[in-house]
């Protein structure tokens, strides 16, 4: 998890330097003229984007962006006609650059360059954590995708389809592996027939390596000083790893936060979208008053850690993109607590700082005195401080992400049977009646998925966890300044309410509000704060509220995200992931237990890339985690547990 930043320093002449490699980051004849000349001349950029509905850059060594800024410069001078809809920019750095020396570094190519795109650049500089962030600029049209990590293991992780490569890093004598042929292979597999790249570099062992991995090569004349640089394309034919699919209809069952997510998403692509509730909008666990936002550490750093780290990252994203767009979502960045339990677990809540050395913005270890000072209220022990945390409404998150995606929204409109003929899908009601049609389905209907997915599959083993949550006034009833997870999950005061819970018990499907779940909440926020336990309301209490909803869960607790295996003979059973069937069309998002708020966006976003053929938002490990592929003909079991935190 952790990175190092890049350590800097300048030539003589102003060029940045890295010390470590020892060697310059851009010709000093210009970085941007380079640019020009190299990657996008080299790639015959931009006449070969005209028309595209997307077009995918992959480069390895973003430094200081400038490649990158210099092709969304030369996307805007384009008309409509001349460009991609959607350009899509892929790029790994080992070493990025700290976001103060981001905005140094820069100023000087403000008059070069639009402003705008650099300013842009600056504000959503990611935090300096390994792994892939996506960043969205034109109104989602220009999608740069970071990759921090090294080249060597991050390239092999990648899915994607280049339409053009960057090869780009510092000298193959000073930094060899970025050239290495393992980086070589990596690039032919994200190729395909007409997959071209470009360098300055045209050192002979790169030049053997790419060729032996099917790259057709020329040497055309280089930039400034260098006599020559390295023009290629990719020779040999390959199935795209992610078909496209051209935008139509999309139907998609269930309006909560998986629903309404992955409309705004598919929207964003050009599908239209069609969403059929059973009930309303946001009528389950997603219309609690309150959800969690921050991520879940582990000292080895997970596939959970992993998933609910960029889950965080892209929650986060997504509610900014929303209020930029005029869809603000109620919600607050007031940080999160999570307390340590006891002794045992603050001594490895603090290993787990130790060993990850995350910035402290995104994780932290406070005293038991910190804690208390940040919550505003005394608290029963130290632990974790997530200070990019908060708190958000689902509800209103799925009414804005609704307003976003431009859906048709029917309510009150039970799908109980899916068929497919020539024309698509068809969604009908329990009296046979056709509800509506559409090209693709998206299962997001939390527990209900099972049951209408059968005649097609029997890989998605979802199960229902009851959660009730607690409501009450504050004040008069405490409440702290900031978010306080100990085995639950404590609120501060919105609009005069704390809410507080919120319970985990699978299998059990009763609405009904109990008051020992009540007590069990109250006695939580008692554990958390012991000398606030006599000032919280009884559990008896006929002022207190709460939700009951029923959670989409899966034995492993990992989502189910992507196309939908289809039956098939038990004796296929041993076939491997790639040879088994999918149903055409036919897609899931669900099985977010307790993290919806946490995990619909980044969840929406795979699905949608993976629907219409681009670049991934996480790497292979983690999409294939999150397959329900993993679940076709497997028998499961589930463990019961009382809360999930």
């Amino acid at each position: 998890m952790a990175i190092t930043p890049a350590t800097l320093s300048q030539t003589d002449d102003g060029t940045p330097y890295a010390l470590v490699y020892d060697d310059v980051y851009h010709s000093r004849a210009g970085a941007i003229a380079q640019a020009r000349h190299v990657f996008l001349g080299g790639n015959q950029i931009p006449a070969r984007w005209a028309n595209r509905d997307s077009f995918v850059i992959v480069e390895t060594g973003f430094g200081l962006g400038l490649n990158f800024l210099t092709t969304w410069a030369t996307w805007l001078a384009q008309t409509d006609d001349e460009r991609c809809k959607r350009l899509h920019f892929v790029s790994v750095e080992k070493h990025p650059l700290l976001k103060a020396d981001l905005i140094r570094l820069l100023e000087p190519y403000k008059s070069e360059l639009a402003a705008h795109t650099i300013a842009a650049l600056v504000e959503h500089w990611p935090e300096l954590v390994e792994g892939t962030h996506r960043l969205e600029f034109e109104q989602g049209q220009v999608i740069l995708t970071l990759i921090f990590g090294d080249a060597e293991t991050a390239l092999p992780q990648l899915a994607a389809r280049a339409d053009a490569i960057y090869l780009d890093g510092f000298s193959p004598a000073k930094n060899p592996d970025i050239w290495s042929e393992r980086v070589c292979q990596a690039l032919a597999r994200l190729s395909g027939e007409g997959t071209t790249l470009a360098t300055w570099s045209v050192n002979g062992a790169l030049r053997r390596r790419l060729t032996a991995c099917g790259f057709e090569l020329t040497l055309t004349p280089g930039f400034a000083q260098k006599r020559e640089m390295l023009c290629g394309r990719f020779k040999e034919r390959r199935p795209h790893p992610n078909p496209s699919m051209t935008p139509g209809h999309a139907l998609i069952i269930g309006a909560g936060l998986a629903g309404t997510a992955t409309a705004e998403r598919l929207a964003a692509r050009g599908w239209r979208c069609t969403i059929l509730e059973a009930n309303t909008l946001a009528c389950g666990a997603s219309g609690n008053k309150a959800g969690v936002i921050r991520p879940q550490p582990s000292a080895d750093d997970n596939l959970l850690a992993r998933l609910t780290r960029a889950g965080c990252f892209s929650t986060l994203a997504r509610l900014e993109r929303l209020k930029i767009s005029g869809n603000p979502v109620d919600w607050d960045a007031c940080g999160v607590l999570h307390l340590a339990k006891d002794a045992d677990q603050a001594s490895l809540m603090q290993r787990t700082v130790a060993q990850l050395k995350a910035p402290t913005e995104l994780l932290d270890w406070v005293s038991k005195s910190q804690a208390s000072e940040l919550a505003g209220l005394p608290v029963a022990a130290g632990g974790w401080w997530f200070s990019l945390g908060g708190w958000v409404n689902p509800s209103d998150y799925c009414q804005q992400l609704l307003k976003a995606s431009g859906a048709t929204f029917i309510e009150n409109a039970r799908v109980s049977s899916l068929a497919h003929d020539a024309h698509g899908w068809l969604a009908h009601d329990d009296k046979g009646a056709l509800l509506a049609r559409g090209d693709v389905v998206v299962l997001a209907n939390a527990t209900a998925i099972p049951t209408l997915a059968a005649p097609f599959s029997d890989a998605l083993p979802i199960r229902p966890a009851r959660g009730q949550t607690t409501v009450y006034a504050a004040p008069p009833g405490p409440a702290p300044k900031t978010v306080v997870c100990r085995s639950g999950y404590w609120t501060p005061s919105i609009r005069g309410e704390s809410t507080s819970g919120a319970s985990f018990i699978v299998d059990d499907t009763d609405l009904t509000i109990r008051p020992w779940e009540h007590a069990d909440n109250l006695a939580m926020l008692a554990g958390i704060s012991p000398d606030a336990a006599a000032a919280l309301p009884a559990s008896d209490d006929m002022l207190l509220q709460g939700k009951v909803g029923l959670r989409p869960v899966v034995p492993d607790r990992l989502p189910l995200v992507g196309q939908v295996p289809s039956r098939q003979p038990a004796e296929r059973s041993s076939l491997s992931r790639a040879a088994r069937a999918r149903v055409p069309g036919l897609y899931v998002n669900s099985g977010y237990g307790a993290r919806g708020i946490l995990l619909a966006s980044l969840c929406a976003e795979l699905l949608a890339s993976q629907i219409a053929g681009e670049p991934l938002p996480l790497p292979k490990d983690l999409v294939r985690a999150i397959d329900p592929m993993r679940y076709a003909h497997k028998k499961t079991s589930i463990e019961e547990t009382h809360h999930e935190n």
